[in-house]
């Protein structure tokens, strides 16, 4: 068993609403940590606190969110191979539709 932060979605819904892909941010980073604190709490011993992040500017960012998942409890961090916002249709990590 397990939970699922989902910090993913790029669609742009999830801007206008500020969630998803939009909450990775330096300026929402102690949200995200809190969260995963508060999903750490919550759940039972046995069932992990998951997290799907994307790839930040720098490849250093990453890693830095990742550890700060990391040491809030997220005990899985999967990340999808595309930045947060990618409205271009060709090129690296380009959408597909």
């Amino acid at each position: 068993d397990a939970v699922d932060l989902n910090l993913g979605c790029p669609q742009r819904v999830a801007f206008a609403g500020h969630y998803g892909s939009y909450l990775l941010g330096d300026d929402d980073r102690q949200t995200v940590v809190a969260i995963v604190k508060a999903m750490r709490a919550a759940a039972p011993p046995d069932v992990a606190v998951c997290a799907k992040v994307r790839l930040l500017d720098a490849p250093e960012h990453t890693r830095k969110l990742v550890e700060d998942l990391r040491d809030a409890g997220a005990q899985v961090v999967a990340i999808h191979g595309r930045k947060r916002a990618t409205w271009h249709k060709k090129g690296p990590g380009a959408r597909d539709g």
